[in-house]
């Protein structure tokens, strides 16, 4: 084989070798998308009013404590939006809500709870989409059934409990802990598909 063959040959190779070929055009369409910032922003809201919310409750905090822990928190969990930081500030909102006071359960902790769900839920996309990058509002919606559920639960215990606080009714305490229990099972359960929530 001459070497003008050989060249022909060897280049007749390497266009035909598949890792030579140039790739192909794909074009993909995508749903309505949500900006990563939108989520830091909700996270700007969120973090703050569910602080004020718990620590609202406990009248001997003072006003420049709360303020300089929802500043902190908030920065943090703007900075790092990660679960040990979200699961950090519901810590810390419980200790402002339940750590100063010796009263009985305060229905407003249901309240406190949709919240810390709320945040720790956005805090967990949060980690996932960059500040500038973009996700479908369709994989956000990924079990909102259960997400409504659990919140609508949450929000309606609430509002009963702030109902009947004053009252004293035998087996409401056991019937509002079967209730929470039950909330709790049914935001754990992954139903028929799975659902990734990220490493704790």
């Amino acid at each position: 084989m001459n070497p003008l063959t050989e060249q022909l040959h060897h280049l007749r190779l390497r266009l035909t070798h598949p890792a030579n070929r140039p790739l192909p055009e794909i074009t993909t369409e995508t749903g309505p998308t949500l900006r990563g910032w939108v989520l830091r922003l909700a996270l700007l809201v969120l973090t703050p009013l569910l602080l004020f919310t718990a620590a609202g409750r406990t009248p001997d905090i003072p006003d420049g404590v709360t303020w300089t822990i929802a500043a902190l928190s908030t920065g943090l969990l703007l900075a790092r939006p990660t679960p040990t930081t979200a699961g950090g500030t519901v810590v810390v909102a419980a200790v402002l809500f339940w750590g100063f006071t010796t009263e009985p359960l305060d229905p407003w902790a249901l309240a406190v709870a949709l919240l810390a769900y709320l945040l720790t839920r956005i805090t967990w996309w949060a980690a996932h989409v960059p500040l500038h990058g973009r996700v479908e509002i369709s994989a956000l919606l990924v079990g909102w059934r259960r997400d409504l559920a659990v919140l609508a639960c949450t929000g309606l215990l609430g509002a009963l409990a702030m109902l009947v606080s004053g009252a004293t009714v035998p087996g409401a305490v056991l019937i509002a802990a079967l209730a929470i229990v039950g909330i709790a099972f049914l935001a754990l359960a992954t139903g028929g598909a799975t659902r990734d929530d990220g490493r704790s």
